[in-house]
């Protein structure tokens, strides 16, 4: 914050305000004119950083997304996990979205209503992409570690790269974002904790990987 312009602070105070609201009220019943009130600025500066609603939205979105990059990629750039095996190094990437479940249910129910924000709203590929970009910086440390597990006899992949990788994302950040979105809706949902529901997910996915005499 200490090297941002005026102009980079009030963008950055209009994100982090827009996002407060997202996160308590909704994307869909936020008005820009809210935004701007809780900002204490104008609509018409909103409008002069972000053309449209949906253009900030997708602002907030790369913004959180960057965000919780930056709080839980250092745990797999770390001297530890540099150590770890292929397998190690996998369960360790897994781990993290355990985590995230537990700690970031707010991001969760942010990304369940962006998803349905942006598809309501027609938003095209082209301009999220650098949303996707942000999404993606994930794929190369799976790659990686699948890769050295593969070398070192831990894993085995009988499908190629990127139909691990986004099964195992997609997989994951589904079953998150609909227990923290949804919650309870009949009652059989309390059987089983919901984080518990991430943690066996999550080991399945890692079993379908391990080398059988690995397991």
């Amino acid at each position: 914050m200490e090297t941002m312009g005026i102009k980079e602070r009030k963008a950055y105070h209009i994100i982090k305000t827009s996002l407060e609201l997202f996160c308590r009220q909704g994307i869909e019943d936020t008005k820009v004119e809210d935004v701007a009130k809780a900002a204490k600025v104008g609509p018409a500066t909103i409008y002069r950083y972000y053309e449209t609603k949906a253009e900030l939205t997708i602002q907030c979105a790369i913004w959180y997304w960057k965000e919780m990059a930056n709080r839980y990629l250092p745990l797999i750039q770390s001297e530890r996990y540099m150590k770890l095996d292929g397998r190690g190094k996998v369960n360790c990437i897994l781990d993290i979205f355990v985590r995230m479940y537990r700690d970031e249910t707010a991001f969760l129910r942010f990304l369940h209503e962006f998803d349905v924000y942006v598809q309501k709203e027609g938003i095209s590929t082209k301009r999220l992409e650098e949303y996707e970009r942000n999404i993606l910086d994930l794929k190369v440390y799976v790659t990686d570690a699948m890769e050295e597990g593969i070398r070192d006899g831990t894993l085995y992949n009988p499908y190629t790269m990127d139909e691990l990788y986004f099964t195992l994302t997609h997989t994951l950040l589904s079953l998150m974002q609909k227990l923290a979105s949804l919650g309870r809706i009949v009652n059989s949902d309390d059987m089983v904790a919901n984080v518990r529901q991430v943690e066996i997910a999550k080991e399945l996915l890692l079993q379908g990987i391990t080398r059988r005499d690995e397991r």
